[in-house]
């Protein structure tokens, strides 16, 4: 079994959150409730236009162009303003999110942009850090910045940059592609004893009404390499 998987603290005295993204196409997802304190995600977005800034990573080239440069490594924990995603050419503003006056998981207000939330660890604290990004936005099919994040696997670098231009660098470990009931929250935003990142967005089917079926959801681990 994952160690992440494993018994773990959950936060605000174990608390489940349970994400009910709506991030495909600004449409309501469906809630899902857990037993106690449950909060949920509901969101609606006005269209825009179709983003390019997750479109599949481009042939390589004789003399690829260089979109990316690493940053120093970062030296304390600290709020995220980038997220980075190399394989994808992505490189999304990150926007603090929590959850509004009805119990409610924020997700984040432009396609182009990830939310991380403040309730998860801060990136270098030496915990999971939550981050969740749309996968579709505007309108069904107009891709957003987690258009491609199924095509991760174990090996793959995640970049979060800080606000003074540093980063901490972590490599996934583990995907999953959960049923939108099935999907353990109090795992995927539990606490953990390792410095880690953990990357939620919409799969499967989408349904008016009703949204996306299922979450895929991306581990990765900080790394020195």
């Amino acid at each position: 079994m994952p160690g992440w998987m494993m018994r773990r603290s959950v936060w605000a005295a174990a608390a489940v959150l349970v994400l009910a993204l709506s991030l495909g196409t600004g449409l309501l997802a469906a809630g899902l409730r857990a037993p106690r304190a449950p909060p949920r995600t509901v969101i609606a977005h006005a269209p825009v236009p179709p983003l390019a800034a997750s479109a599949p990573p481009a042939a390589a080239s004789p003399t690829p162009d260089v979109w990316w440069s690493p940053l120093p490594p970062a030296t304390a924990s600290f709020i995220p303003v980038e997220l980075v995603i190399e394989k994808l050419r992505a490189r999304a503003p990150i926007e603090v999110k929590g959850v509004d006056a009805h119990n409610v998981m924020e997700s984040p207000d432009r396609g182009t942009d990830v939310a991380w939330y403040r309730f998860t660890a801060r990136p270098g604290a030496g915990s999971n850090a939550v981050f969740s990004g749309h996968v579709d936005y505007g309108q069904l099919g107009s891709p957003a910045i987690f258009r491609h994040l199924d095509q991760l696997g174990a090996g793959d670098l995640i970049e979060v940059v800080s606000p003074q231009q540093t980063e901490i660098r972590y490599r996934v470990t583990q995907t999953w592609n959960y049923t939108l009931r099935g999907i353990p929250m109090a795992t995927v935003l539990a606490t953990d004893r390792v410095d880690e990142v953990t990357l939620i967005t919409c799969a499967g089917t989408f349904a008016p009404g009703t949204g996306y079926d299922h979450r895929f959801v991306v581990r990765a681990v900080r790394t020195t390499a």
